[in-house]
Order: structure tokens, then C-alpha cells, then sequence
């Protein structure tokens, strides 16, 4: 097993069915992967959409100093705590992000193991489709 980058057009990616064998394989197998990175991309702008919703907002005369605490990472994957008399839709919310978490990671995992094959088309799939997926998806992250 190679452990350094080949530029061929022969490999197999995360399955054995996934064989790719020719340029034009190797073709519809990069755009594939880019597409799975750009969605990956899309994802973790969904995470974040879907974490500010099921967020109460903070009071009035504390809005400055929580808006710093909840930006940082660590507070921003805690739990958010139930708003009064929507119980049942903040658990809908958390599920349906905890949902997105796990695919999130599967398809982080799937993608790093693409970039395992060391295969330097399939790296340079993966890296243009997270550059476009950031350009694609973050702008919708944008306060008004």
C-alpha cells in the first residue's frame, strides 16, 4: 500500500464497488467528491442555522456580553435550553440537530477517507469542493 500521493487514474474509493479505473472515471468520481465536500459544507452552515433557531434570545440589557459568550465554539455546541411553552418544538429542533451531527461526521470521516486513497485528483476534489462550499454556504450565515 502506497503512502504517498500518486496522480493515476486507477483507484478505489471507500468501497469496493467505487473502483475507478480510466480518466473518465476518475472525472465523474472528483466531481462526486466535490459535490459530497460541498454538501458537507452546507451541513455545517445547517448545524449553525439550526443551533441559533432552537437559541432563545438573550434579554435586553445583556445582548452585548451573551452574543460574545455564544460565538465561541464551546458554548455554541451546548444544548440550548427550552424557551417557555415550546417544549415539544425545542425537542424537535435538538433532534433534528443532533441528526445533522451525525451525518456531518459520517460524511467528514467518508471524505477523509477519500483523501486516505492518496489519490492527488481526488485531494484537490476535496479541497476545491470545501473552498466552494464555504463560498456557496457561509455568506447565508451574514447577520441582518
Amino acid at each position: 500500500f502506497q503512502m504517498h500521493f500518486e496522480d493515476s487514474s486507477s483507484v478505489t474509493l471507500l468501497f469496493d464497488f467505487w473502483d475507478v479505473h480510466g480518466p473518465a472515471g476518475m472525472v465523474l468520481s472528483v466531481f462526486v467528491v466535490l459535490l459530497l465536500t460541498v454538501f458537507y459544507e452546507l451541513l455545517k452552515v445547517g448545524k449553525i442555522w439550526l443551533s441559533e433557531r432552537s437559541r432563545p434570545p438573550p434579554p435586553a440589557e445583556h445582548q452585548g456580553s451573551q452574543a460574545t459568550l455564544t460565538s465561541t465554539a464551546s458554548e455554541s455546541s451546548l444544548p440550548p435550553t427550552p424557551p417557555e411553552g415550546s417544549r415539544n418544538r425545542w425537542i424537535l429542533l435538538y433532534v433534528v440537530q443532533a441528526a445533522v451531527h451525525v451525518v456531518q461526521v459520517t460524511l467528514g470521516y467518508m471524505l477523509m477517507l477519500c483523501v486516505m486513497s492518496y489519490n492527488v485528483w481526488i485531494f484537490l476534489g476535496v479541497i476545491v469542493g470545501s473552498g466552494l462550499g464555504y463560498f456557496l454556504a457561509f455568506p447565508f450565515l451574514r447577520r441582518p
